[in-house]
């Protein structure tokens, strides 16, 4: 397993490396930068003009941040600015456009803990994204919006890359998911009632990576990687960015990472989130 550094646009194989566990660490991207911009330009509207984001936690009741963080995830997400800045990020690392869909952006916020860890600001347990019906072939992106350290961000751990994790998968449902519980997000505020899928066994934490960034510095990794939110108990609220691309002939072939251990029965019903990424026209399935 390797990192390659400010290379994802010199390596023709990006993808098969990406799927054999390797990691992309990229410092360079202008449209990495240009999406903390939009992000930083919602978070301030979301938040009535408030400029100090890091601290927002700290400057109102838990249920009124619920409740703006939901409005900036709806902006955010569904902009046609963001799916644009994604159709630049993939010209800029030399990938033609036409050969991808992705899934609509994601602005996380994760405050400190005690806080709020539940709902619009969940701390993700130690999973791969197969367990939440991801496809083989899935490749993450994430960057921190702000800097921050390994005591803020989010986790990697390579030694279970190719290592099965008993998890419950199996009895969750995706299609479930995105009718039902993914809109209760703000009714959970002192503790996460929703169903996600979760070890069934203790995850040693030996060979966990925890990327500390700046602004718009991006990894790109499979997301078959066991990864997970690192509880935050700073007194700086966390702003991060994903989405996820998938290309559209390795799904066709079925090629990508090896599936360990996901057992979602209902894959396909996450299709009608997926976009084209030259035209932001829905994908029908394959």
């Amino acid at each position: 397993m390797n990192l390659y550094i400010n290379q994802l646009q010199t390596k023709a194989d990006f993808r098969r490396a990406i799927y054999s566990g390797d990691i992309f660490l990229n410092t360079r991207l202008q449209t990495a930068q240009d999406l903390c911009s939009f992000a930083q330009e919602s978070i301030t509207a979301a938040f009535d003009g408030e400029k100090d984001h890091q601290a927002l936690h700290k400057m109102m009741p838990v249920e009124v941040f619920v409740a703006k963080v939901e409005k900036l995830k709806r902006q955010f997400t569904n902009s046609l600015r963001s799916k644009e800045l994604i159709r630049s990020f993939t010209e800029e690392i030399g990938a033609d456009p036409r050969e991808y869909i992705f899934d609509v952006p994601r602005i996380r916020v994760v405050p400190h803990y005690d806080y709020l860890h539940a709902g619009v600001s969940y701390a993700y347990r130690p999973h791969r994204d197969t367990w939440y019906g991801g496809v083989d072939c899935q490749i993450n992106t994430w960057m921190p919006v702000y800097t921050i350290g390994p005591d803020q961000t989010m986790m990697i751990n390579p030694g279970y890359f190719d290592k099965p994790v008993q998890n419950t998968s199996r009895d969750w449902s995706l299609s479930n998911w995105m009718s039902v519980q993914r809109d209760k997000a703000r009714e959970n505020i002192r503790e996460e009632v929703r169903v996600h899928p979760v070890p069934l066994e203790e995850i040693d934490t030996a060979s966990e990576i925890r990327m500390a960034g700046n602004t718009g510095e991006m990894i790109i990794f499979s997301g078959s990687h066991l990864h997970g939110t690192v509880p935050n108990y700073t007194d700086q609220t966390r702003f991060s960015i994903d989405f996820r691309l998938i290309h559209l002939d390795d799904l066709k072939h079925k090629r990508g990472a090896i599936n360990m251990d996901g057992h979602c029965a209902d894959v396909t019903a996450g299709y009608k989130d997926y976009f084209h990424v030259h035209d932001f026209s829905g994908f029908p399935g394959v």
